[in-house]
């Protein structure tokens, strides 16, 4: 279909076209066709059904104008310049075709062994084995173009029998360099939560002892102000490190969840000699919730509330070994160098023993445990309102 004529061009484009006008009237002419597309287009059609667009001279007729020359320069180049950008447009699109295919052979291929599997895995490991009671859980993972490969997994923790979200965990990695990302909904992470090493022997002073014991007269003060009608997050630290059916023994007659727990890996001793409390993120607290658990349990039928000790012992080994097999992805997460193969070697010899739990339930409940001879140091957590039953049905709109 032929674009019809501008009124500024109808009286001009035969003549123009047979390169009959006056030199007034070819700039007019020249102009118009710089600024108005669709008798650009009008002009190429005409270029295309002419071919030559003027009539061929014979050896008696002059040589085309310089106006006509400059005229038909133009036309080449501004056609020349259109099909360069258009093969350029295509071999874009063709090359980021295929890299989107290469990039999904390349982080899919495997199976569960694959970097669209593992990826998630080992970071959400790296969290809830690093951070008490923060689990990494739904989430997905997307390949894109040009080798680059994106997940983004939500962090939560249970207070009491619901989980309340906290964050994001983001990945992104292109040719296998990897950056991660926490994004907090609240802006940032504040946890209180904390354990002390069992006490060795001359490790701390009278006066030592007697502003811990304030200090955890206020857990227990705080634990006593709330009220009846909440549920709590509770860190208590042991005595001694303890196999998980001794705790078991030591803890099933109380009413609460114990949803993490802080293992002995030969290494806290260091900073429990220094005076320094174990806190999450820091690379020295190493523990598994008991969500992480069931993932690397050897149990298909799932793992008993109170039992499966040694079930779960050896979860918490093959979660530092998984860690292990990708040690600098676990590094873009802990602060301070995990020491993976010396917890490894310490843990296989001498087992998984813990000093510590994060318990949480209702909060009377939590205050009884006061009592309890083998509990040397309370951090109080989060708290909120009553929520000690299974709802029937929940939903979260994001």
């Amino acid at each position: 279909m032929t674009n019809p004529i501008c009124k500024e061009m109808e009286p001009l484009w035969d003549r123009y076209l047979r390169g009959e006008c006056t030199p007034e009237e070819e700039r007019q002419a020249e102009e118009h066709l710089e600024q108005c597309p669709a008798c650009q287009e009008r002009l190429d059609q005409a270029m295309a059904a002419q071919a030559p667009l003027v009539p061929p001279t014979t050896t008696e007729q002059a040589a085309p104008s310089s106006g006509k020359q400059q005229r038909w320069m133009r036309r080449a180049k501004w056609r020349n310049r259109v099909s360069t950008a258009v093969n350029l447009l295509s071999a874009f699109i063709l090359l980021s075709i295929l890299s989107g295919i290469t990039t999904g052979l390349l982080y899919g291929l495997g199976g569960s062994s694959s970097t669209s599997e593992r990826l998630p895995k080992v970071l959400g490991t790296a969290v809830g084995m690093t951070v008490p009671n923060l689990n990494v859980n739904s989430g997905g993972v997307s390949t894109g173009f040009y080798f680059n490969l994106s997940m983004d997994y939500k962090m939560s923790k249970q207070v009491g029998r619901q989980e309340q979200l906290y964050g994001i965990l983001h990945g992104d990695m292109r040719f296998n360099l990897l950056n991660v990302k926490r994004e907090w909904f609240g802006g940032g992470y504040q946890s209180n939560l904390y354990f002390a090493y069992p006490e060795t022997p001359g490790s701390l002073t009278d006066e030592d002892r007697q502003y811990e014991r304030d200090r955890d007269n206020d857990v227990w003060k705080a634990l006593e102000m709330l009220p009846e009608g909440t549920v709590s997050e509770l860190a208590v630290s042991l005595d001694a490190a303890y196999s998980l059916e001794e705790i078991y023994a030591m803890f099933q007659t109380y009413d609460m969840d114990i949803v993490w727990y802080a293992f002995d890996t030969g290494l806290e001793q260091d900073s429990a000699r220094q005076g320094n409390f174990l806190s999450g993120w820091s690379g020295e607290l190493w523990g598994m919730s008991s969500d992480l658990m069931l993932r690397y349990a050897s149990y298909s039928s799932g793992l008993k509330v109170w039992g499966d000790g040694p079930a779960k012992e050896q979860a918490f080994l093959r979660g530092l070994q998984e860690l292990q097999k990708n040690e600098r992805w676990v590094r873009k997460l802990v602060h301070a160098d995990p020491k993976l193969q010396k917890r490894i070697e310490y843990v296989s010899e001498h087992g998984a023993r813990s000093y510590g739990l994060i318990v949480t339930g209702p909060t009377k409940e939590l205050l009884k445990l006061r009592e309890n001879v083998h509990i040397t140091r309370p951090a109080l957590g989060e708290t909120d309102w009553w929520n000690w039953y299974q709802t029937s049905y929940s939903s979260v709109q994001y």
